[in-house]
């Protein structure tokens, strides 16, 4: 059993030094660094396997199998196609490793759901502590506070909106891609067309990238910034506080365990509370309609998750929408239909537990 043992940790220790070939969306990249191997292959990393990126609407209204494993290492092999450095790749292959279940649900569960600093931002350091993974980091001499997933740290991970940044053109791409807005091809097409110049990214295909826009006011409008998303959320907080209150759900499951086991947990569950806020998740377009402001329970204002890429046309580098009137047109309209909010009326006699909304 201990010959056993040395073989296989052999073979762990040989894999992360010599490399190996990575699967990520756009294909294998070839990864040597043997800090890279070691933080894929950690516990911590390999969880986002089970964490959807669309945390509650995976259950509700989108079920595509598009994971926080597979953005990561997306994230991570764009910042390397255009040259980044390492500390800046890590920082991408990290930036969501500390997302609790249900993404960002951990903001609702934490009143952060209107902060400018999302929750798993503001617990990203401990995380990376926590789970080991910064002495992984110290390990191969690098500092953990070199890698945080901030604007000042890796501008080409982070950016303000309306400009792209790695993190956003991931999720876009991939999400547009099981949306059908493109093709295969055309993900990869743009993958390799992207590149970071002078603290830009600039894409030379403005067809593919107004497909990429597109999606993003559909998912806007009907994902992320819908109400249904806004309720549904805020409803599977409530369930999940009250998990933790009576010992169902324990603390670190909800920062280190799975979608899966938590959401199974909350609708096998007896307590009465828990039961009736998750069939107001399951089914929570049956729990409200949009209404004249007057007649409504209360104004729901959402994020606006559009972005305006930067477009190389004719040798100068423009905004996408500047030549293209009907997607400025679009966008526009989307970005001011968030900014009014939504009106609704609750349909349910448990208005009296919804008043965190």
């Amino acid at each position: 059993m201990k010959f056993r043992f040395l073989i296989i940790s052999f073979f762990i220790f040989s894999t992360h030094l010599l490399g190996r070939p990575i699967e990520t969306f756009y294909g294998v990249v070839e990864v040597e660094e043997p800090v890279l191997l070691e933080l894929i292959d950690s516990d911590a990393f390999q969880r986002l396997k089970k964490i959807h990126q669309y945390g509650v609407a995976y259950y509700t209204t989108h079920r595509e199998e598009f994971t926080r494993y597979s953005h990561s290492l997306g994230v991570f092999y764009i910042l390397r196609n255009s040259d980044r450095s390492l500390e800046e790749q890590i920082a991408g292959l990290l930036h969501d490793v500390s997302h609790t279940v249900f993404s960002h649900v951990g903001d609702w569960v934490f009143h952060k759901e209107h902060s400018d600093i999302d929750y798993q931002n503001s617990i990203h350091e401990q995380f990376l502590e926590k789970t080991g993974l910064s002495d992984i980091l110290r390990k191969h001499k690098i500092n953990p506070k070199h890698v945080l997933p901030l604007e000042n740290l890796a501008p080409a991970l982070e950016q303000k909106r309306p400009n792209p940044s790695a993190d956003r053109l991931d999720y876009s791409i991939q999400g547009a891609y099981h949306q059908n807005f493109i093709t295969k091809k055309e993900a990869v097409e743009l993958f390799k067309d992207c590149k970071f110049i002078q603290d830009k990214w600039i894409s030379s295909k403005p067809e593919i990238m107004t497909k990429i826009v597109l999606f993003t006011l559909f998912m806007t409008e009907n994902c992320f910034a819908s109400p249904t998303n806004h309720l549904s959320s805020r409803w599977l907080a409530d369930a999940i506080i009250k998990g933790i209150e009576i010992g169902l759900i324990t603390n670190d499951e909800f920062h280190f365990g799975t979608d899966e086991v938590v959401w199974n947990k909350l609708t096998s569950s007896k307590e009465e509370f828990i039961q009736k806020r998750m069939q107001m998740v399951i089914d929570t377009e049956n729990f409200y309609i949009l209404v004249d402001p007057k007649e409504s329970d209360t104004i729901l204002v959402t994020k606006f998750w559009g972005f305006d890429p930067w477009i190389l046309e004719k040798g100068k580098v423009v905004r996408l929408t500047s030549i293209n009137k009907k997607l400025e047109n679009d966008y526009y309209a989307v970005k001011e239909r968030m900014s009014k909010g939504f009106a609704i009326k609750l349909l349910t006699q448990e208005k009296a537990l919804t008043n965190s909304l």
